[in-house]
């Protein structure tokens, strides 16, 4: 089913933070020309401006410079919201092996504040950005869930924690949650 056949209740309220990515931004675009609502939550950090430009102007489009580091920050975005997109982290292996300890403030803790807004303020559905890179040295094709290997990066260590932190989320507090492994795709 193509995703412009989704029917959610009238006046749905969708937060996409790392808005100002290019997923985020599609994800934006895409819900706002199905007639629903979107909070954009994005630091710019990584994030481009120009990414999200188009959108001002639409009377169903609200946008929040903040840090998914901030619970505060977190907390005010979930208000209302229906349904969480959480498409905010930092990517790049190389750049992870070099800086862990921002990966893990900002992908893990980041998404575990994320998690525990959208629980507090009584979100519906949770859908996180996962990544291939869970599946670690596992060599074989086709990837399957279940099936993983040896992680290679902290990058990989904060996806996989957040899948972790997302099954006890559910687990303990009935949050809905979905990690979506993203795999990148070339031409």
């Amino acid at each position: 089913m193509a995703y412009k056949h989704l029917k959610f209740p009238e006046n749905s309220l969708f937060l996409v933070t790392g808005a100002a990515g290019f997923i985020g931004s599609n994800l934006c675009e895409a819900i706002l020309n199905m007639g629903y609502r979107v909070r954009a939550l994005d630091d710019l950090s990584t994030g481009k401006q120009k990414n999200i430009e188009l959108f001002i102007d639409n009377p169903g489009y609200e946008f929040i410079k903040g840090d998914i580091k901030d619970l505060d920050i977190c907390m005010k975005a979930c208000v209302g919201v229906d349904y969480v997109l959480n498409q905010a982290a930092w990517g790049s292996v190389p750049r992870s092996i070099e800086m862990p300890l921002f990966y893990s403030l900002n992908n893990i803790q980041g998404t575990l504040n994320m998690l525990e807004a959208a629980r507090q303020q009584g979100v519906k559905k949770f859908v996180y950005a996962s990544s291939s890179s869970v599946y670690g040295d596992e060599p074989n094709l086709p990837k399957r869930e279940g099936i993983e290997g040896n992680l290679l990066s902290p990058y990989a260590v904060s996806k996989c924690c957040n899948e972790e932190w997302a099954k006890q989320y559910t687990k303990h507090y009935g949050l809905d949650t979905y990690g979506m492994r993203y795999f990148n795709v070339f031409g």
